[in-house]
């Protein structure tokens, strides 16, 4: 069982959404081994000091630094996280999430499941939507050009997911749009 979740482990620190967010820096020291950097993951740091990049208003100041496995506190962690990027969607960019919200109690209480992985790849989904949307998308867009051409694929379809599909993120200015025609 531990095997196979290992190896389901291994799977998803190859998917394209983990290299992207790896440009970023590394997860783990180079010998952590792949439960340690999914748990840098899993415990909201790594990616909270993301959303401060996308958007230094982020408040980042509840965010507490050492889990040490504690379940709470990485749920704290993690609900901020969303939170952060909830607003960002709808302050900044004037998008509204529409798909579910990452279930922050799945990934806090059992980050090491096959349901907790699932919901870490909505989190990095809804990540990278903000991240390729913001002032300094650029910048953050050059990191994914600088990647292997499959992971780049792949990368840019995640992309569409989150700004084109209306399904997973309605954009609120067709609204706009549309009341401009109707007058």
């Amino acid at each position: 069982m531990e095997n196979d979740f290992t190896t389901l482990v291994e799977q998803f620190l190859s998917d394209p959404l983990v290299t992207w967010v790896k440009t970023f820096g590394a997860l783990a020291p180079a010998n952590g081994g792949a439960l340690l950097e999914y748990m840098e993951l899993a415990d909201g740091i790594f990616l909270s000091n993301i959303m401060v990049q996308i958007n230094p208003k982020s408040t980042n100041a509840r965010l507490n630094k050492k889990i040490n496995n504690d379940i709470s506190l990485r749920i704290q962690n993690l609900s901020s996280l969303v939170q952060n990027i909830k607003l960002y969607y709808q302050e900044t960019l004037q998008q509204l999430i529409m798909m579910s919200l990452p279930n922050v109690l799945v990934l806090g209480r059992t980050p090491l499941s096959e349901c907790g992985i699932n919901e870490m790849k909505k989190l990095l989904l809804l990540l990278l939507g903000c991240t390729v949307q913001c002032e300094r998308k650029e910048e953050f867009i050059e990191r994914i050009k600088n990647l292997d051409f499959d992971t780049k694929a792949a990368v840019a379809i995640h992309i569409q997911e989150v700004t084109h599909n209306q399904e997973n993120v309605f954009d609120m200015q067709w609204m706009d749009l549309t009341d401009i025609s109707r007058e």
